[in-house]
């Protein structure tokens, strides 16, 4: 009991010490509303994640993506089961998704999660996904039993533990800023709930281009002086011409937690 009450109270205590407050539903719908607009622009694709997903649906007959965003996961997992359901507060976001022209099996549904765990109207799905979509929430014990009473099947939550970009991450450790750790916190807390579970971390690439040198040390936002930035950077940089001269190719790779826990009808 001395466990569970740990992670959970901790997970608690995290959420609202966030400065922006984004755990109060309106501030992440205001938040929300003002990036939902060029959020895909800064996003990476996830191919080996979809692929894996992809092959863990296989003869599921709904998905339930929360915190679906603009669709980012849910369209290209779409047309692996044949009803699918896109939940998120976000109005913005939400309207991101319809103007990619959603195929006509995949519900659109605008509600808060914490009201949607309870709602008769949302029924179970066989698999349902919540892909870094609790990280505002402080009731975690709350949001994960009931994500796993719509799961029928499986459960997959996908986080990270705070291991971004090169630049950021230095930029986390200069400031003394600790990294989110929610990866592990969402796998402390399966544990404390007393549910197994499958823990993988699959690899993904992303690649920023920049036009010059000028342009990278803006994107890092470092201080610290250039020269030490660019070696900092040097083994994420490969040059490469641009129509203005010499540009900059910033590759790194990053993991995605998966947990997968088992519905009771699996």
């Amino acid at each position: 009991m001395t466990v569970q009450a740990d992670i959970f109270g901790e997970w608690r205590g995290q959420v609202l010490a966030v400065r922006s407050g984004r755990w109060r539903p309106e501030r992440d719908r205001a938040f929300w509303h003002a990036q939902a607009a060029r959020y895909d622009a800064g996003q990476p694709e996830l191919p080996n994640t979809v692929a894996w997903l992809r092959g863990r649906l296989a003869g599921a007959d709904s998905l339930l993506d929360v915190g679906a965003g603009t669709g980012r996961l849910t369209l290209p997992l779409a047309d692996a089961a044949a009803r699918v359901t896109a939940l998120d507060h976000s109005p913005d976001m939400l309207a991101v998704l319809r103007g990619k022209g959603p195929p006509a099996h995949l519900e659109v549904r605008c509600q808060e999660l914490a009201d949607a765990l309870h709602d008769p109207g949302l029924p179970p799905h066989d698999a349902v996904l919540a892909a870094w979509s609790l990280a505002y929430l402080p009731d975690l014990r709350a949001a994960l039993t009931g994500l796993l009473r719509l799961a029928r099947r499986d459960l997959f939550l996908l986080e990270d533990d705070g291991l971004g970009s090169p630049h950021v991450t230095l930029r986390r450790t200069l400031a003394g800023q600790p990294r989110p750790q929610r990866a592990t916190g969402l796998r402390r807390a399966l544990h404390a709930l007393g549910l197994p579970h499958e823990h993988l971390q699959l690899t993904e690439t992303r690649e920023l281009t920049f036009p010059d040198t000028a342009a990278l040390l803006a994107q890092a936002r470092l201080p610290l002086p250039d020269a030490e930035v660019l070696d900092i950077l040097g083994p994420y940089l490969t040059p490469h011409l641009t129509s203005g001269g010499e540009g900059w190719r910033y590759r790194w790779a990053f993991d995605v937690h998966v947990l997968r826990v088992r519905g009771e009808g699996a």
